[in-house]
């Protein structure tokens, strides 16, 4: 329980900032000139109805398995109407304070094995986050309001598809077999680049987030209340029937929550301008870049073409990741090449001055 908790509350310390670097103490001068602009901001998020919350009852999944306050989304699905009411003018309060509940910053974090067998190490481990059954239907107010804007201002590019409605992972992929198919019926080369983030929603800066958020033109109600969600956030590991003492979480996005994935592709919505002309297609955290050729060249010169192509995209991703603190995960970031030559093709590019690895299948 010692070592459990010992790294996961060392997992969500405080990132520290580079004051050599000039884009991190930018980042951090603006996080603080927000906060202090939103501490004198009387603006108020929209409030809910009657109607919003009955919706949003209806979806539940009839679950009989309690969160962490020991109620199961069956028991709510199954409550008087006069206790929808209650929760409205519960709900109307926060919102008008551009509060979150301190109550449910408190996370229940359950281990599950990574391995499929043999005793795992504390980095071998998935943590999952039990959560309040009425803290999901809050979480979804805010995130309804969220999805809201970004969609209406067209903030996430059509490339990404994770967690949007009427957009499936199908659609990715169809869309890599199409582009590759296409390249194959040339005769073109053509080479894909898989990118794995490494604990992507775990390392996302809190400051970076709410800057770029303030820039995108995120109302300063709803920017108001991520700052209170994401602050004073406090977790326990349970392993077994014994409990570790809390600690802080300072660092990534609450598991668990419907809000977590949205904001994260928002975050990250600037990302496909580091593939330039080439194709990206992107599902929530997962980023394949497609690196056609130009036509009408030998074999040899595309081979080379596709090298260095490779290469300079995967150096700019790097730089990317860098700079938003949201580190690749190198070794789990391959490359596969598509080609109808009998003549087997081989290429050579790196990530952050490590071969990448070439995958056989998709």
């Amino acid at each position: 329980m010692k070592e459990l908790h010992k790294h996961y509350s060392e997992q969500f310390k405080t990132p520290l900032i580079d004051y050599s670097d000039a884009n991190e103490v930018k980042i951090d001068n603006e996080c603080n000139e927000i906060s202090r602009m939103l501490s004198n901001s009387t603006e108020k998020m929209e409030k809910t109805s009657i109607e919003e919350i009955r919706r949003l009852i209806r979806s539940l999944k009839p679950k009989k398995s309690a969160g962490c306050d020991q109620v199961s989304n069956y028991m709510i699905k199954r409550l008087p109407p006069i206790y929808i009411e209650c929760l409205v003018n519960c709900f109307n309060k926060w919102l008008s304070e551009c509060r979150y509940p301190d109550v449910w910053k408190l996370a229940k974090i359950v281990t599950l094995n990574k391995l499929k067998a043999g005793v795992p190490k504390c980095d071998e481990t998935r943590p999952i986050s039990l959560l309040a059954t009425h803290l999901k239907l809050f979480e979804k107010l805010i995130f309804n309001r969220v999805r809201c804007w970004a969609e209406t201002n067209h903030i996430v590019p059509v490339e990404q598809s994770g967690f949007r409605p009427r957009c499936l992972l199908p659609t990715r992929v169809l869309s890599i077999y199409q582009e590759v198919k296409n390249c194959m019926a040339g005769n073109l080369p053509t080479l894909a680049v898989y990118v794995d983030y490494q604990k992507a929603y775990d390392r996302v800066w809190h400051a970076d987030l709410l800057t770029e958020l303030w820039k995108l033109g995120l109302s300063l109600s709803i920017l108001k209340m991520i700052i209170s969600w994401l602050t004073d956030r406090r977790a326990f590991v349970v392993f077994g029937e014994k409990s570790s003492e809390t600690f802080n979480i300072n660092i990534g996005l609450p598991q668990g929550s419907s809000l977590s994935p949205y904001l994260f592709i928002v975050f990250h919505c600037d990302l496909v301008l580091c593939l330039g002309a080439h194709s990206g297609q992107i599902f929530a955290d997962d980023l394949c870049v497609i690196i056609k050729p130009p036509i009408s060249i030998k074999l040899e010169p595309t081979i080379k073409y596709l090298e260095q192509e490779g290469t300079r995209i995967c150096e700019r991703i790097f730089a990317y990741s860098k700079k938003w603190k949201q580190p690749i995960n190198v070794s789990k970031t391959v490359a596969q090449l598509f080609y109808t030559q009998i003549k087997k093709a081989k290429t050579k590019h790196r990530n952050e001055s490590t071969k990448n690895q070439f995958s056989k299948r998709i």
